[in-house]
């Protein structure tokens, strides 16, 4: 029996520069191992320093462990993202009783998807989403009324079902890594090359993912497993990410 999932009515923070920070100060914490395996001290004919040096960063230091700390916090967000099951929940409930929209504490999500297939009359969906924003806004605004916030939340429903896949969730966030920080790994002109070595299990032979790229990996996602499991999200997988990268690129295998 399928699980019901619950409407959401208020907007969760999404704290952006928290996050942010957190990624970064884990990064600047164990900058040395993280940017030796992106090459950064012999890109600058710099010698390595001692593995645990502290000091400040140059700027060139801070750049390049800012860059990871935002694919990280993207990665993060998204996850912590409103599922879909509870997007579609939450219209349902709004369908049922427009009032909730005018309360002006529905999440962004709902708000957004209202907006994209809110009319007022017959013409194409989306044409007067200023209505919905309210008159923050510049232009021909007018207060929505109930019955046509009803049939855009409706609306909203039919376009979001039509496009949900079947089978389990998708984990955006390992994708976002693949994206993000396979391409931070590439401008070091690094091969990514996926490498599965044997090792032991036990008595059992097993292989394994290895090489620098999966390296790199395992140093900086760290702080982002953390993040995920205390909201209990799904994890990343490093695994996946590498997958991702060489199966987008298979010219660098």
């Amino acid at each position: 029996m399928p699980t019901l999932s619950k409407a959401r009515l208020t907007e969760c923070e999404s704290p952006w520069l928290e996050t942010w920070d957190r990624m970064y100060q884990y990064l600047c914490a164990n900058k040395v191992p993280i940017l030796t395996a992106l090459g950064f001290y012999a890109e600058h004919d710099l010698p390595n320093p001692e593995a645990d040096s502290a000091g400040s960063l140059t700027v060139d230091e801070k750049a390049e462990l800012g860059a990871i700390a935002t694919a990280l916090t993207i990665a993060a967000v998204a996850s912590d993202a409103m599922p879909t099951a509870v997007l579609i929940a939450t219209l349902h409930k709004v369908s049922s009783c427009p009032l909730l929209f005018f309360s002006g504490q529905l999440p962004a999500a709902v708000e957004w998807e209202i907006a994209g297939n809110y009319q007022r009359g017959c013409e194409k969906p989306a044409t007067h989403w200023r209505d919905v924003w309210g008159n923050q806004l510049e232009g021909d605004v007018e207060v929505p009324t109930q019955p046509n916030i009803t049939r855009a939340a409706l609306s909203a429903i039919d376009s979001i079902q039509g496009e949900r896949r079947r089978g389990r969730p998708y984990n955006v966030a390992n994708q976002i890594l693949a994206d993000r920080l396979g391409e931070i790994f590439r401008q070091t002109g690094q091969l990514i090359v996926r490498i599965r070595q044997p090792a032991m299990r036990g008595d059992e032979l097993v292989f394994i993912e290895a090489g620098p790229f999966y390296d790199f990996l395992e140093l900086v996602v760290p702080p982002l497993q953390r993040y995920l499991r205390e909201r209990e999200l799904a994890p990343v997988t490093v695994d996946t990410v590498v997958r991702f990268v060489t199966e987008a690129f298979p010219s660098v295998r």
